[in-house]
């Protein structure tokens, strides 16, 4: 039982961290923004249950440009952004990529993972959504750190 506290520490404080560099990243940002200068705020992460990809559904929304009318959209995905921890559990915000359904379409030959949906993605078009979910830390083994993007 106390291996699987230590565990959940290490998860815990390694989330903190994330937390803390993205805040730090945000306030560079906004004063890099000032100068009309770009910079990565957000550690997206990949989270695993045992062995497993954690991965969610979600739905959001998209304007149509054509139609001009707002349209759902459903997507699965593997990447996550830390918005927040409260006691043992985290809020995470769902992230995706522009039009992106490859789980849906390009993977029906193997299962869906994260390096399918990542595999030559453009960095600049991964995109924040509004969905955010909250999970006990304990329900993850390990995660995976991706490089800083901006958002």
């Amino acid at each position: 039982m106390e291996e699987y506290q230590n565990e959940n520490k290490c998860l815990k404080t390694i989330l903190e961290e994330i937390l803390n560099k993205q805040r730090e990243m945000s306030k560079k940002k906004c004063e890099l923004n000032l100068l009309g200068m770009q910079l990565n705020n957000t550690l997206p992460i990949i989270l695993y249950c045992d062995i497993e990809p954690f991965k969610v559904e979600g739905v959001t929304t998209y304007f149509d440009i054509c139609l001009k009318r707002e349209r759902f959209v459903c997507f699965t995905t593997f990447l996550f952004q830390v918005v927040n921890l409260e006691d043992d559990c985290v809020v995470l915000k769902l992230l995706k990529f522009k039009n992106h359904h490859k789980c849906a379409q390009d993977c029906n030959d193997h299962k869906c993972s994260p390096f399918c949906q990542l595999n030559n993605e453009f960095v600049d078009e991964i995109i924040s959504t509004s969905v955010c979910i909250k999970a006990k830390i304990s329900s993850f083994s390990s995660i995976q750190c991706l490089p800083a993007v901006c958002l």
